[in-house]
């Protein structure tokens, strides 16, 4: 027992010595110095003058827009309550029919297997649409867009009866 003794000993010594002289190794070949970085890039400087250009945040241009606009004579109502038509796009409707009294026709339209009674005045489709006339055959819309230069112009447009499917 005592010569197992020994030997556990005699292994943690050489193990110690091993270790240390590992260390000092690693100390004679480890660099001392900090590691040098490269230099930061130079950016170039860019001045702006605005003298003699056009200035993207003028406030008048956009009121310029709105101006156009005013003259041109066609500005819808952006602040009425919507309508539940006006949120389907005008080629889903599907006329029905027709029905009429003297005075008051009134057009049976299928939105989504839904179907709506319209009369002259009320609005449909995402374009600002309004019933003008109701005929027997078709219904006329009058839409309100806007154009890419801010000036709002109408056009009409025809939904005709088809045939079902």
């Amino acid at each position: 027992m005592l010569f197992s003794l020994l030997s556990l000993v005699a292994c943690e010594a050489t193990s110690d010595e091993n270790l240390s002289e590992w260390m000092a190794a690693v100390r004679r070949t480890a660099h001392s110095s900090p590691l040098t970085l490269p230099a930061p890039l130079t950016m170039k400087t860019f001045v702006y003058e605005p003298a003699g250009q056009v200035d993207p945040f003028d406030a008048s241009k956009i009121s310029m827009l709105l101006d156009i606009s005013d003259r041109a004579g066609v500005r819808p109502d952006l602040k009425r309550s919507r309508e539940p038509l006006e949120s389907y796009p005008l080629d889903q409707f599907r006329m029905i029919g027709s029905l009429g009294r003297p005075g008051q026709s009134v057009a049976l339209v299928e939105v989504g297997k839904i179907l709506y009674q319209l009369r002259k005045g009320n609005h449909l489709g995402q374009d600002l649409g309004e019933v003008i006339n109701i005929m027997d055959g078709s219904i006329e819309i009058e839409e309100t867009i806007q154009e890419s230069n801010g000036n709002w112009v109408k056009r009409r447009v025809q939904l005709s009866m088809r045939e079902a499917k």
